[in-house]
């Protein structure tokens, strides 16, 4: 029998498919907006192109894209972009840029996300928030609008003189004029409409990303998906951290039962990625006060599903993928989605488990206070005389009980602590779905 292939000590993502997996995370909180984020970006791309936009600058217009409303993680506004004429569209733009500056590599491009909703208005509008507009902003809220104007239609060919003729008719006044010139220039022939409805829009997209050939190692990943449970945790004050207390459990678990330093980075990977699916929820779900009827569960257990197709499409993540998707999956194969047991469990995965219930049940939510560990761990013990949690790992778990707790709290308080502008500006608009009703 051949020996196995020693370990690899290290793996490479890609930047693109990274970036492009939060782009659908966050288009999946509302199914009516259907890769908005994805063909305003090969709209934003397209135009820059067409003006000689290149190097940092294309970057920037095509990261800021992709990724322009990553503030408007409730679904109640997400709702509002559907509007062409929107009224106060600035507030989730703030928010996304205060996102993205939580993330170095990203804050080069966040300015261009907090004014991306800034129209032109004969030149009068160079200035937002007491700072400049960039020209990117203008590019990106033309693409914007321009997406909004085509989606859901079933004949874009038919409907392309309209929406042409709408953008031109507001040349000067939303939108900059040599934007919209180089819009109807390239949006003459018929392939710019059948590519921008494209069911193949992510190899489009590849094929125009300025860093399709960049990729990210172990540690970039790290931080890169510790950067998503910050938008993961955003989506609502009731769970916020909630990822970040997962992510640090199960590192200190996998430290402490002995995986190699590899893994031990998978699996913190998961754990902030574990949740990402949560996207596709609907908020009342996750802040319900009370336990979740038959209808509601239903839908909440297709969370770890969505987790799992998402990363899955992420070349060299499949270790990662299979893991946070498993976060609910019991021993005894009465978990979900997959039903897996037994063996079929991997030990990152068991790990995931045991972290994501030890977290859940030591933080507050919205209908009880946290539970202190010595009552967690009685549950936790409860699930392995069952069969559903791995005993191996709880018992780990109850050895360096104050070890994990303690870096548990300092984790969250630390998410905690980088989300703080992030509710305090949430807090503008009456009845936010961020905060508690009072």
């Amino acid at each position: 029998m051949m020996n196995e292939a020693p370990q690899q000590d290290n793996i490479h993502v890609s930047l693109f498919d990274m970036v492009n997996a939060l782009s659908t995370a966050l288009d999946i909180i509302n199914p009516a907006l259907d890769s908005h984020q994805k063909r305003t970006c090969f709209i934003a791309a397209s135009l820059a192109r067409e003006l000689g936009i290149e190097g940092e600058a294309y970057d920037d217009i095509f990261s800021a894209a992709i990724l322009h409303d990553i503030g408007a993680i409730a679904l109640w506004e997400r709702l509002q972009l559907l509007e062409f004429e929107d009224e106060s569209p600035h507030l989730h733009a703030r928010l996304g840029a205060l996102l993205l500056e939580r993330f170095e590599p990203f804050r080069r491009f966040s300015h261009i996300v907090r004014c991306h909703h800034v129209q032109w208005n004969h030149g009068k509008n160079t200035q937002f928030d007491d700072q400049p507009v960039p020209m990117a902003s203008h590019l990106v809220y033309l693409a914007d609008r321009i997406e909004v104007l085509a989606q859901g239609n079933d004949n874009i060919i038919m409907d392309a003189p309209v929406i042409r003729e709408r953008v031109a008719a507001l040349s000067g006044e939303h939108f900059h004029p040599d934007l919209v010139n180089a819009f109807l220039k390239i949006s003459s022939p018929e392939s710019f409409w059948l590519d921008l409805m494209s069911h193949k829009m992510n190899d489009i997209l590849m094929e125009m990303a300025p860093y399709k050939t960049v990729s990210l190692d172990l540690e970039q990943l790290a931080r890169l998906a510790r950067f998503y449970s910050l938008v993961i945790d955003s989506r609502s004050r009731f769970t916020a951290t909630h990822s970040a207390g997962v992510a640090t459990c199960a590192t200190v678990l996998a430290k402490r039962i002995g995986m190699s330093a590899l893994d031990t980075t998978k699996v913190k990977i998961a754990g902030y990625l574990h949740d990402l699916g949560k996207l596709g929820i609907s908020n009342s779900l996750i802040e319900k006060p009370g336990r979740l009827d038959t209808t509601e569960l239903s839908r909440m257990k297709t969370h770890s599903y969505l987790t799992f197709e998402i990363l899955s499409q992420i070349h060299g993540m499949s270790d990662i993928a299979s893991w946070a998707a498993s976060h609910h999956e019991r021993l005894d194969g009465s978990g979900y989605p997959f039903h897996k047991s037994g063996d079929q469990l991997p030990l990152g995965a068991r790990i995931l488990c045991v972290a994501d219930v030890f977290t859940a049940l030591t933080e507050d939510r919205p209908y009880r206070e946290g539970m202190g560990t010595e009552r967690a761990m009685a549950i936790l013990d409860e699930q392995v005389a069952t069969g559903k949690l791995d005993g191996q790992v709880v018992s780990v778990l109850r050895d360096c009980l104050d070890e994990i707790d303690q870096a548990r709290i300092e984790a969250q308080q630390k998410e905690e602590n980088d989300l703080a502008s992030f509710w305090e500006m949430a807090k503008e608009v009456p009845e936010s779905p961020f905060l508690p009703a009072t």
